[in-house]
């Protein structure tokens, strides 16, 4: 794609977010997207053929925008524990920032009705935890952790890493946490996982 098509492109999917996250994807419609962009349907459907379409994009942008950095984290030359807490709290951190919230939350609320949950499940989520897996394989191989399923380990760490705070904060009974509190999470939710995983 030449550069001037990508740089409109990204441009309707930071319009397409601001919208999407202050109306909701119902009411968000491809007009309302390129009123906001500033040009015609037609120009609009020269880059998406749908509004699930460009949902689906954003959710991959924010994705990697927002959560990438936590599972390129992950250092296999470097000591787990310190490597696992460095990842969780970059992972707890991202998942809890208002856009990536709302987009959740969307993407919850329309899986009922069409395959957005499904798409945001496969373009986010799933990417980030095959490289978890990867590497807590990884380290299986090494000895540093014992013979056990890498997807499984992935979701126990998930689970434990999540329990104190995130349900709290998505459903808006707890303000997203500062670091310092994050940290303190991150790090009991690590020494449980290696506690029961370590070898």
């Amino acid at each position: 794609m030449r550069v001037k098509s990508e740089t409109k492109r990204q441009t309707i999917l930071d319009v397409a977010t601001k919208a999407f996250i202050e109306l909701g994807f119902n009411n968000t419609s491809m007009s309302e997207i390129a009123s906001r962009v500033g040009g015609s349907k037609s120009t609009l459907y020269n880059y998406f053929s749908s509004k699930e379409e460009i949902f689906s994009a954003v959710m991959e942008t924010s994705a990697k925008r927002e959560i990438a950095d936590a599972f390129e984290s992950l250092d296999f030359k470097q000591d787990i524990e310190i490597t696992l807490n460095k990842f969780g709290c970059q992972y707890l951190a991202s998942i809890m920032r208002g856009n990536i919230l709302a987009i959740w939350r969307m993407a919850v609320s329309e899986s009922e009705r069409s395959d957005i949950g499904q798409r945001f499940y496969t373009q986010g989520p799933q990417r980030g935890w095959k490289l978890l897996s990867d590497y807590l394989g990884k380290k299986i191989e090494e000895g540093v952790l014992r013979k056990s399923d890498s997807g499984v380990c992935a979701m126990h760490l998930k689970g434990l890493i999540e329990a104190e705070l995130y349900l709290s904060v998505v459903l808006g009974v707890e303000a997203a946490p500062d670091s310092k509190k994050i940290e303190e999470v991150t790090a009991r939710a690590v020494t449980v996982f290696l506690l029961a995983y370590r070898a």
